[in-house]
């Protein structure tokens, strides 16, 4: 059984870090070998997961200020040991409750992704769409009593068609939103997942012990069980998905920021080669695919030089 739970560690490994078709590919055929090797796989992706709430975990948490009107509905959570946690984790993947193992275990999954500077749009069979940002993938189970969707990478805007029998949960690194027909943006970070809310109610819950129904019109911030919901101005919305349209808005964002954004789409990065830039402030809209137009307006009316670099990447610096 070892040697088992060594191959499943292997395989999910492997595909997790390469997020690649061919590998996600090999690591299933392997699990629908034998029903221990599901059991195994599951279990590795349950302990990955566990190891990065675990990571995440402050020593004491408190909880987030709470800016929403409908006060959050706590669910009781008995106090576990890490085994018995893990034990809980493990059964929940087996059953087809969380990772992407168990999705593949109760049925077909479809799996789709965006390369880099891609976007894509993905019609669902319920009447749904996913609209995939750049370098994104997702996976989706659509099931008679549930519609079950995997945020793996990246972004994505959900346009959920109404069907009060199917929830429509779209999952995010440990965090769940829970939607029946609504509109919403999910965006994974570097620290945090993001939500917009565009249309609609969802219910959000991250860690399993607080749900929060955050409505159109507000923003949430999730980590580490903590979810924190600030109201959003119809603008900043717009500049959000801006992206949908083919478009990178700025609004008095830092040159940092913008350099940032413009460099998920890009295979060869914008960099500030000087920090005294990098808090100016910058605005317009530019196309996703013309990053120099971006750079050409930096050069003509901030006093910012760009400087090419031998491998195509711009270097930003002042040109005072």
């Amino acid at each position: 059984m070892q040697a088992v739970e060594a191959e499943a560690a292997r395989l999910f490994l492997k595909a997790r870090a390469s997020d690649d078709a061919d590998d996600w590919a090999d690591a299933y055929a392997w699990v629908a070998l034998d029903p221990a090797h599901g059991f195994a796989f599951a279990k590795a992706e349950a302990g990955w997961e566990l190891t990065e709430r675990l990571h995440e975990l402050p020593a004491g948490r408190m909880a987030a200020p709470d800016l929403d009107d409908s006060p959050p509905v706590t669910m009781p959570v008995a106090l576990m040991s890490r085994r018995n946690l893990w034990m809980g984790l493990t059964a929940a993947a087996c059953i087809g409750v969380a990772g992407t193992v168990a999705l593949r275990l109760v049925g077909t999954v479809d799996r789709y992704r965006t390369a880099l500077g891609e976007t894509r749009t993905v019609k669902l069979a319920d009447g749904s769409s996913i609209h995939l940002n750049t370098n994104s993938s997702v996976e989706v189970a659509l099931r008679e009593n549930i519609r079950s969707i995997r945020l793996l990478k990246g972004e994505a805007r959900f346009d959920v068609a109404h069907d009060g029998k199917r929830p429509f949960i779209v999952e995010a690194n440990g965090t769940q939103v829970r939607a029946v027909g609504t509109m919403f943006n999910v965006r994974l970070r570097t620290d945090l997942t993001e939500l917009t809310v565009i249309e609609g109610i969802v219910a959000v819950s991250n860690g399993g012990s607080v749900v929060r129904r955050i409505a159109s019109g507000k923003s949430a911030a999730v980590r580490s069980g903590g979810i924190a919901v600030t109201p959003i101005e119809p603008a900043k919305i717009r500049q959000r998905i801006s992206w949908q349209d083919g478009l990178v808005q700025f609004d008095g964002d830092t040159l940092a920021q913008a350099v940032e954004e413009f460099n998920r789409y890009r295979a060869t990065p914008l960099v500030i080669g000087d920090p005294a830039i990098a808090s100016l402030r910058v605005g317009g809209a530019f196309r996703l695919d013309r990053s120099e137009d971006f750079v050409q307006a930096l050069q003509s009316g901030f006093g910012v030089r760009a400087v090419a670099g031998s491998d195509n990447s711009v270097i930003l610096v002042s040109d005072e």
